[in-house]
């Protein structure tokens, strides 16, 4: 049987203590990783103890499996539950034992239809949500599936209470984001996402992941199957295990590749929007982020891949679609709650420090940085001279600083090997429109990165 944490055995007391209050429904937000599978557990075990009878639903049946043997091991009575896809369970209303408590695991979902017509026909039963994202694209909050709200720790606290490994964020921007746009559900069309991610040099992709997490278990979320095969293709002809996987990969030759995954012997994991939500492999210290999203669940659900606790560990997230830009970092404080919020929030709070990319070493700092704390680099914060140069400018483009110079067109003829430093490489790729990516995969190859 379990051993709950005290955070952990405060969200179960608080919960009976909404639920006793009155309230019929209650949700309960916990960051990814904070193990919510041990309070849903731990939930159903004192339900089913008291006579009752439990419903636990969700939308993947990895996860039903996954929660099935939290059951066990938490010493649940199997034959007094009822755990199945929320799919399954809508086309079977009429067939199975009527519950007395609900459970919906990553209940962001929630708001769809199926579940919907489950609450629906259980409208006098009372129900639990788990997720760690509270939050929908379209701005639409959870008060009509939800009476209350119960929060989990913060993300900072279980970091610092050793309960989620501490992280070093890296944005090396390989997109044009200027090309992405958003579908009706409001996430980036695919069409858009292959124009904004274009002609991308993965071999900068395996370079960055040598600099910053050499040897590390990685797992690399791609917008596409064909981007997502490139890499696992370009990572293994690199000398570096890799595998890649999708839905429509058999399921056994999928159990067996996550199986070797976690045993250690594949390193590098490649996959499209698969391995997110109920993910959990202690020994992935790497997640590659080449899928850029404006889904704020998503974005915490796959950056926080590698933050698993593990004694001594370090997690590194490498941003290379500027995802950040978008969001923030993932154990920033995000404002959770039931309402309606103004569709274009991103879920960060309004007193959310800024953040920007240190230009040497990549790693993502506060905007106010004058030296960058990892390694020491001086930015460029004293602009007096260039405004008062009215033919210069500074403007930022992607995650990097470029100055441009418009009456002086000596940029617009110039050529890479023209180049002395890494300046006249933003200027030149400025002059010829070029993405500031250009610039930068010429500064390492001509070995002005350091």
């Amino acid at each position: 049987m379990y051993e709950l944490h005290p955070y952990q055995k405060k969200l179960v007391q608080q919960t009976r203590q909404e639920l006793a209050n009155g309230k019929n429904s209650v949700l309960i937000q916990s960051p990814a990783g904070s193990g919510k599978s041990v309070v849903i557990a731990e939930i159903a075990r004192l339900t089913v103890k008291k006579g009752g009878y439990v419903m636990f639903m969700v939308h993947r049946k990895e996860l039903v499996e996954q929660i099935t043997d939290s059951f066990k091991e938490n010493n649940v009575d199997l034959s007094h539950c009822t755990i199945m896809t929320v799919g399954k369970i809508k086309n079977r209303l009429d067939r199975l034992p009527k519950p007395s408590l609900i459970i919906t695991d990553e209940t962001h979902h929630s708001l769809a239809k199926t579940y919907r017509d489950i609450y629906k026909h259980y409208s006098d039963v009372p129900r639990i949500g788990f997720t760690a994202t509270p939050w929908r694209m379209n701005g639409k909050g959870f008060r009509d599936v939800y009476d209350s709200m119960v929060k989990g720790p913060s993300v900072k606290w279980l970091i610092n209470n050793k309960y989620l490994a501490p992280f070093k964020y890296y944005s090396v921007n390989l997109v044009n984001s200027d090309k992405l746009k958003k579908s009706s559900t409001g996430d980036y069309t695919n069409k858009s996402m292959d124009e904004a991610v274009g002609k991308t040099i993965f071999g900068d992709v395996i370079n960055t992941y040598k600099k910053v997490a050499n040897g590390q278990q990685a797992i690399v979320y791609a917008h596409s199957v064909e981007y997502s095969q490139i890499v696992a293709n370009s990572f293994n002809q690199a000398g570096i295990s890799a595998r890649h996987v999708d839905a429509k990969t058999h399921s056994t030759k999928r159990e067996q590749i996550m199986t070797d995954f976690k045993a250690g012997k594949i390193k590098i994991i490649c996959n499209v929007d698969l391995i997110s939500e109920g993910f959990n492999s202690p020994d992935c210290s790497t997640v590659i982020l080449l899928r850029p999203t404006a889904s704020l669940v998503l974005f915490v659900q796959q950056s926080m891949r590698s933050m698993r606790y593990k004694p001594g560990k370090v997690a590194t997230i490498i941003d290379h679609v500027a995802n950040y830009s978008r969001f923030g970092l993932p154990d920033d404080d995000f404002d959770w709650t039931l309402d309606d919020r103004e569709k274009k929030r991103n879920g960060r709070k309004d007193d959310a420090p800024a953040i920007k990319t240190c230009d040497r070493c990549f790693r993502v700092v506060p905007a106010q940085s004058k030296i960058c704390p990892f390694c020491g680099f001086e930015f460029e914060i004293e602009a007096t001279e260039m405004q008062e140069d009215k033919n210069a400018k500074i403007e930022k483009i992607g995650e990097f600083k470029m100055v441009a110079d418009y009456k002086n067109v000596k940029y617009g003829k110039m050529k890479v090997s023209d180049a002395k430093n890494v300046e006249d490489l933003y200027k030149i790729a400025k002059a010829h429109g070029y993405k500031p990516g250009w610039a930068y995969m010429n500064a390492k190859r001509m070995g002005m990165m350091g």
